[in-house]
């Protein structure tokens, strides 16, 4: 026979797993089927995937920093739309798997934005299942079903497409634009708010131009400071529209990129990739290798011992640089606390502006001429 306390003891475990249980899978699954309230429905909800993909959401709905305009040409802000982004600051698309609280957005949301090109390559079959097709929209399809779009990248040995679209200023000029459009034609904003819609896309598209000719002036300027030998370091190889982008420039900005991985993180760098780049690296006098906010901080640190092992070998001195406490962003944007200035507007690094702009200052202040520590 089992002594009464124990059966009380036995009693009260099972009691406490049985409440644990319930907590942990009927609370999410009667959330995930909750109905939406009044306040809800007058709302329009927006997901998006990538932060990039929220900051263009953002800057037309007017839901931007008052210190990116001056005070003759500022946002206005359309009430009534919410903008949610799937992934956070530093989260790498290409290997993001949906959460249940994910499915929970996606069903609710009155429009779903991905960048698409298989950028978000393990959750198609999440957005076929919870969200609606009339809400749904595909950037990357959009810029390929305009025949005269002419800046879409191949993958090497691929019939797919490059997904990093937002690192050809102009192709994401054309995304900002498409997206406007299917703000309206999708009714997520009504026709009383049309004007300042499109006045929000006139201001944020001039400061797109502006960054456009930010950075094609800091490149040729870094260019001639390098003698016109300019090579540029990634881990993966997020910036080949970039590359591309001041490749067509008719002034003298373009440079070469080159990167251990390929367009996916998923993908591995082979030894032999490593040691061929190490010494070309070595021959071209290349100060530093440049790590991603959405890849992981040591990435590139095999690289960096075969560089410094070919240097010594060679008898040169000093070793190659991977700055510390500064990375690019590729496939996320930054964060609010830091922030950089274009035609005396500040932009967060939350913002693909401030960003880009990040990304200039960490290259043309690791690669411009100077004794390798």
């Amino acid at each position: 026979m089992i002594p009464e306390k124990e059966k009380k003891q036995k009693f009260i475990v099972i009691f406490l797993i049985l409440i644990i249980t319930f907590f942990i899978l009927v609370i999410p699954v009667s959330a995930f089927y909750s109905k939406p309230t009044k306040q809800d429905e007058n709302t329009k909800k927006i997901v998006v995937t990538t932060t990039m993909l929220q900051d263009l959401v953002k800057h037309l709905i007017g839901d931007v920093d008052k210190e990116e305009t001056q005070k003759s040409e500022t946002y206005q802000k359309i009430e009534g739309i919410t903008c949610e982004t799937l992934m956070g600051v530093g989260i790498d698309p290409h290997n993001y798997k949906i959460k249940l609280s994910d499915r929970l957005k996606l069903k609710n949301a009155d429009l779903v934005v991905v960048s698409g090109l298989h950028l978000e390559a393990k959750m198609p079959e999440a957005f076929q299942r919870f969200t609606k097709q009339d809400r749904f929209w595909d950037a990357g399809n959009a810029l390929i079903k305009d025949s005269e779009l002419k800046n879409l990248l191949k993958q090497t040995d691929s019939y797919e497409y490059d997904p990093h679209i937002w690192f050809e200023i102009d192709l994401w000029i054309e995304t900002f634009k498409n997206l406007k459009q299917t703000l309206l034609d999708k009714k997520i904003v009504k026709e009383k708010d049309k004007k300042k819609l499109e006045a929000n896309f006139g201001i944020y598209n001039k400061a797109l131009e502006q960054l456009k000719e930010k950075i094609i002036n800091e490149m040729i300027e870094l260019k001639i400071n390098l003698n016109n030998k300019l090579i540029i370091v990634t881990a993966h190889d997020a910036f080949a529209y970039w590359e591309s982008f001041c490749q067509k420039q008719k002034k003298n900005c373009d440079f070469d990129l080159e990167s251990i991985q390929g367009i996916s993180t998923q993908t591995e760098a082979s030894n032999n990739k490593i040691v061929a780049l190490a010494e070309k690296l070595v021959k071209n006098d290349v100060k530093a290798i440049f790590t991603e906010s959405s890849m992981p901080k040591n990435s590139l640190q095999s690289l960096k011992e075969q560089v410094d092992s070919e240097r010594r070998r060679k008898g040169l001195q000093g070793e190659i640089q991977i700055p510390e406490n500064m990375e690019l962003y590729s496939d996320s944007l930054g964060t609010d606390k830091q922030q950089e200035e274009l035609e005396n507007n500040k932009y967060k690094h939350s913002t693909y502006i401030g960003a880009f702009l990040n990304n200039i200052k960490v290259i043309k202040t690791y690669l411009s001429p100077k004794t390798i520590t």
